[in-house]
């Protein structure tokens, strides 16, 4: 219950900070887990895709400073987590979209299957009131 006050109380001073912001960062996550022998695209088990306001700025160049560092730490956490598995990354449009990509495929043992898990991560800066969802990279 506390959890809940604490985190209802965050979102009020994030939306209320991002009222006066004229930039804003979003991050949207999309990771997906397919087990060997079921149908590919998105399960109900194990799958993300959301949306998140990271950090609400004053001007372009503020939020793109956020973006790069958040850019680098969900490079470095892939690259940590999957050591030997290619991670993609790219910043385009002069810095305002960021994305970072991994595929790896984890085996468990001889008698279970394979594991294929896919990670994306899409960081944006834009104005406020632009909707991130209704935007395409």
């Amino acid at each position: 219950m506390m959890k809940r006050i604490v985190l209802a109380v965050f979102m009020v001073g994030l939306t209320a900070a991002s009222a006066d912001a004229a930039w804003l960062l979003w991050k949207h996550s999309l990771v997906s887990r397919r087990v060997e022998g079921t149908p590919r695209g998105l399960s109900s088990e194990g799958n993300v895709d959301k949306w998140e306001l990271l950090n609400a700025v004053d001007a372009r160049k503020e939020c793109v400073v956020a973006l790069r560092a958040e850019h680098k730490k969900l490079f470095d956490g892939l690259v940590m987590v999957y050591p030997g598995e290619p991670v993609e990354q790219s910043i385009v449009a002069d810095g305002v979209s960021a994305s970072v990509s991994a595929g790896a495929e984890r085996a468990g043992g001889r008698s279970a299957k394979t594991t294929q898990l896919y990670y994306e991560y899409i960081l944006w800066c834009l104005p406020a009131g632009v909707d991130p969802k209704s935007t395409r990279p």
